[in-house]
């Protein structure tokens, strides 16, 4: 959970505080309405995202920093969506084999054995 302190200046941020705004701004819908503690909050999430990237980045024993050293730095976050899926995947092969179990045990019990 990203804290926003209630003392957060602009000058805080790791990004222009505008660019944020606009960003959100561009796919809210008329009528609907951001707090102020999102905008920052994304800003400090984001900042923070940049500078663990950017420590991992620099491990590096090369006199060069590659984007092979990004794409390294950055797997992390750009395999999110793909082990999402593949929780998901694994949820529904959970859930069907305990339905079953559930079967088996429905079966065991109307057979009467003890």
């Amino acid at each position: 959970m990203v804290e926003v302190p209630d003392d957060i200046e602009k000058s805080d941020l790791a990004f222009p505080h505008s660019r944020i705004v606009d960003m959100i701004r561009d796919e809210t819908d008329e009528g609907q309405y951001v707090r102020k503690d999102v905008y920052f909050g994304l800003n400090l999430l984001l900042g923070q995202i940049a500078e663990e990237i950017v420590d991992n980045l620099v491990e590096t024993d090369n006199a060069y920093i590659e984007k092979s050293d990004l794409d390294r730095a950055a797997r992390k976050y750009e395999r999110i969506e793909e082990i999402l899926e593949e929780k998901e995947r694994v949820v529904k092969h959970l859930r069907a084999m305990e339905d079953d179990v559930k079967k088996l045990a429905r079966d065991v019990e109307n057979a009467g054995i003890q």
